[in-house]
């Protein structure tokens, strides 16, 4: 018993990490996971010496995940027919409109980017992949909401903080924005995850299931015909879902 909680609070420690692009100091990590500051520092050493973490900087003992954790990733996405089969679409639905698109994948109540392609056109900041963002202010996130059968529930739980001045923080109006997403096949986020930008996510499934999302993000434009991208994004995520449903 004693080994799984060590493994557990190890898994603990690594995605605390990977949701802090700037690392965390072997201080805050006891704080912020509630650990024994022995138990962090033995978890530590080991996961330095694997490579599984390391120094954001040469000298400063600021934590930061390794390229062990990097290279895992990277596995997970060239053997995953998921990822192989979605890839070709987001390269196309990039290039069309010279914005960023990304495959994610729902961790709790985080959605993950494993996969973005930039178009060489795009100016859009976007996040890495590995990042977690918040299911309420994010159209990857409020796409695992509207196709979730328990996500009124889910969203009485969850914190709503405002990323921006338009992100939504009221609980109904979440929930009716929702109901209204799941009827348009695809959700969509204007300025709510970033003050500049404006994103569309639709869902995948197999088998009845949804087992991640594409998204497409750019910058925000008064105008923008955003009901036919996001048509066109729910297309070709329904074309993904067809193809898995036959391998």
């Amino acid at each position: 018993m004693e080994n799984i909680n060590t493994i557990q609070k190890t898994i603990n420690i690594l995605d605390y990490l990977s949701n802090r692009p700037k690392g965390a100091t072997l201080s805050a990590i006891v704080k912020d996971l509630g650990l024994p500051k022995t138990t962090a520092f033995d978890i530590m050493k080991t996961l330095l010496t694997n490579d599984f973490v390391q120094y954001l900087k040469p000298g400063k003992k600021i934590y930061c995940v390794g390229a062990r954790v990097f290279a895992i990733g990277s596995a997970y996405t060239e053997s995953s027919v998921l990822f192989r089969t979605v890839r070709p679409y987001l390269v196309l639905l990039a290039e069309k409109y010279e914005k960023t698109t990304f495959f994610s994948k729902r961790h709790r109540d985080h959605a993950i980017c494993v996969y973005k392609y930039i178009s060489p056109h795009a100016k859009t900041p976007t996040e890495n992949v590995g990042v977690q963002k918040l299911l309420h202010s994010t159209a990857t996130g409020k796409c695992y909401l509207a196709f979730d059968a328990d996500a009124f529930h889910f969203i009485d739980t969850i914190d709503l903080p405002a990323i921006t001045p338009h992100t939504i923080t009221d609980r109904e109006k979440l929930k009716a924005h929702v109901k209204e997403l799941r009827a348009l096949g695809y959700s969509w986020e204007q300025r709510e995850a970033h003050i500049r930008s404006a994103c569309l996510a639709a869902p995948i499934f197999t088998q009845g299931s949804m087992v991640g999302t594409i998204s497409m993000v750019g910058w925000y434009n008064e105008g923008e015909d955003f009901s036919a991208q996001g048509n066109e994004v729910a297309q070709l995520a329904k074309l993904v879902s067809a193809q898995l449903d036959q391998n």
